[in-house]
């Protein structure tokens, strides 16, 4: 590979927007766990995929911008793209980044309620019936116990 200045220029500056790019998937990171509330389960899985995609998009471009090679620059520049997206933009991006997801959460929490509702009329239409079966059971099952109840008194031994 060519060593030149300027090959490690656009090797920098591509990992550098690399760093800007893992940056905004860690804001979208927390953008989604500040509505998720996940569990403690759940947060292990959601931070084991986080790096997945993480290591997968850092090898992705240190593939194509330099065949994998690592240098020190190569470090400094995705450090440095983080760190500068973190204290500038994604004081920017991320409150954008809120609304839009309240806003995804919002549609889709709309769209749910459209697909379910003609299962919930169903359910209304056919909770009365139920009701009756519950109560039919219900008295039928306290039948069982008196006539059970009654047979012992009566089949006892004298």
């Amino acid at each position: 590979m060519d060593n030149s200045v300027k090959v490690q220029a656009y090797i920098f500056f591509t990992v550098f927007y690399g760093g800007l790019i893992v940056g905004f998937i860690y804001d979208i990171y927390r953008g989604l766990r500040s509505y998720l509330n996940p569990t403690r389960i759940a947060t292990f899985v959601e931070d084991l995929v986080f790096w997945i995609i993480i290591t997968l998009i850092v090898f992705f471009i240190l593939i194509k911008s330099n065949w994998g090679e690592l240098r020190g620059y190569i470090f400094i520049g995705l450090f440095l793209g983080i760190y500068l997206y973190l204290k500038t933009l994604s004081k920017l991006i991320y409150p954008i980044l809120l609304k839009l997801l309240r806003l995804i959460y919002l549609i889709l929490s709309k769209l749910f309620m459209i697909i379910l509702w003609p299962f919930n009329m169903v359910r209304k239409m056919l909770s009365p019936i139920f009701k009756k079966i519950k109560k039919a059971n219900n008295v039928s099952k306290q039948m069982l116990k008196d006539t059970n109840k009654y047979i012992k008194i009566f089949s006892k031994k004298k």
